[in-house]
């Protein structure tokens, strides 16, 4: 998805399209990305609201509408909203005294489970006073087919300050983009112009396959067909369906979900996985590796693997959108050893999994899947969704503190729905803490605290030490 000036906008295509589309048709494909800030104390009014305006001129995608055609067989285009308020999406209100920090994650819920008004640009934001200790909450919530983690990550940076008072070199922000009202058929014109432009471009590439199919077979006709159905295993792979998932335990889907979140030392994370000459990642998938098979073992059984889906980033290969606030992921998908291992065998298959799905012809190929996804029902693709039992996903964020309108963010929280899986696990790292935002399907996992404790003690496992504080971060509803 990039910018245009032109009233009718830029069409949503590939992943992004194919992500508005589910959440759209299915509410358990809800596609919600929920930030979390916990501040040091209420921020000063006024000086925020100006905050976000500005943001909203540096990222031009939340001054977008959604548009739509007359056939309802394309994505909606992305133009800027004529009527943009930004005091429709801001709010401001105070918990009641006995509220806490459950009533902060309770909130939070409601927000994520509260679909977005699709006539209007795709994010909202909420500041909350009234926590224990004069503390605020800031919230802000992203549909997550104009921005994914990392891109979430980018848009905080250019709403957060390096201090108190403002930056002193901070950029002046462009003025606020044009915008003009548009017809339905207007629309239906740009996104019948749009989708004939794709298909002659597909029509191009298509041939240039062959062709060159054709020259490697003369030439090299070996390596040729080795790499051709490679492949094309690789889509079979990337695309296949699964009959369910692979928990006996998670097994329910519904609509709902809850959330729940704790902290460890980023330092002891890192330090446990540079002692084995891997990455974070390796040990944060370990950790969860760990926690899930206590967590079936609670329930009478050892599973030997799960079904994870892992977002891998695109930034940084040719032609990616590096440096934009989008989307620019792909998604691994694959069984996950969870029993039986110890925490150095579970970081090693973390390593080997994910390097080999990141060398998958596949993986880059998403969008281009992704257009094909509006030939595919919906249910089919719920189904897709509904048989995985667990998205992990680890965001960097900045390693020093940020303020916002005055005020320190002591912690930083991502809560990401859950997608059709049964537990989404977000890991942000800020400020030398690494900070787990945890949401399960209400029908697949009831008992969530119990949950959250083995989750605990499968990071716990991997850095040595206690996980925490759960009194103070605990799971709604326990």
């Amino acid at each position: 998805m990039s910018d245009a000036n032109s009233g009718v906008g830029t069409q949503l295509r590939g992943w992004d399209a194919a992500t508005f589309r589910a959440a759209s048709a299915d509410p358990s494909l809800r596609s919600t990305v929920v930030a979390l800030a916990i501040l040091d104390s209420a921020p000063d009014w006024e000086r925020l609201h100006a905050r976000l305006n500005r943001l909203t001129l540096f990222v031009p995608t939340l001054r977008k509408r959604p548009l739509y055609g007359a056939t309802g067989f394309s994505a909606p285009r992305l133009a800027v909203d004529p009527d943009f308020d930004l005091d429709v999406h801001v709010r401001r209100y105070r918990l009641p005294a006995d509220a806490g920090w459950q009533g902060l994650l309770d909130d939070a819920r409601r927000m994520s489970l509260t679909d977005f008004d699709r006539n209007r640009p795709l994010w909202e934001a909420a500041l909350i006073e009234g926590l224990p200790g004069e503390q605020a909450a800031f919230l802000l919530k992203l549909h997550h087919s104009i921005a994914d983690g990392a891109a979430t990550v980018m848009i905080a940076l250019s709403l957060f300050e390096f201090g108190v008072d403002t930056n002193p070199d901070e950029p002046v922000p462009p003025a606020a983009p044009e915008s003009e009202n548009v017809s339905v058929t207007d629309v239906t014109i740009a996104n019948l112009t749009d989708n004939l432009k794709w298909g002659a471009e597909l029509a191009v590439t298509s041939m240039r396959g062959a062709l060159g199919l054709v020259r490697g077979t003369v030439s090299d006709p070996t390596q040729t067909w080795a790499r051709a159905w490679n492949t094309v295993f690789s889509i079979g792979r990337f695309t296949s369906i699964s009959d369910g998932p692979m928990s006996p335990v998670m097994t329910g889907r519904g609509t709902t979900y809850r959330f729940a979140a704790f902290n460890l030392p980023f330092a002891a994370l890192r330090g446990a996985a540079k002692s084995r000459d891997l990455s974070v990642n390796d040990a944060f998938l370990a950790a969860l590796a760990g926690g899930f098979d206590i967590y079936h073992r609670r329930h009478g059984v050892v599973v030997d693997e799960l079904r994870i889906n892992v977002p891998i980033s695109l930034r940084g290969d040719p032609g990616d959108r590096t440096g934009q606030a989008s989307n620019s992921v792909s998604i691994a998908r694959f069984p996950f050893p969870i029993a039986g291992l110890s925490v150095g065998e579970r970081m090693t298959a973390a390593h080997d999994l994910v390097s080999d799905w990141r060398e998958e012809p596949a993986l880059r190929l998403a969008d281009p899947l992704a257009e094909v996804s509006w030939f595919v029902p919906v249910p089919m693709l719920a189904q897709a969704a509904q048989s995985s039992d667990v998205t992990a996903s680890n965001v960097p964020g900045p390693p020093v503190p940020l303020y916002l309108a005055g005020a320190k963010m002591l912690a930083a929280y991502p809560l990401v729905a859950t997608i059709g899986a049964a537990v989404n696990v977000t890991m942000v790292t800020y400020d030398g803490t690494a900070y787990v935002g945890i949401s399960a399907d209400d029908r697949a996992v009831p008992d969530l605290r119990e949950l959250v404790e083995d989750l605990r003690t499968g990071f716990a496992e991997v850095v040595g030490d206690l996980v925490g504080p759960r009194e103070r971060y605990a799971a709604p509803g326990a």
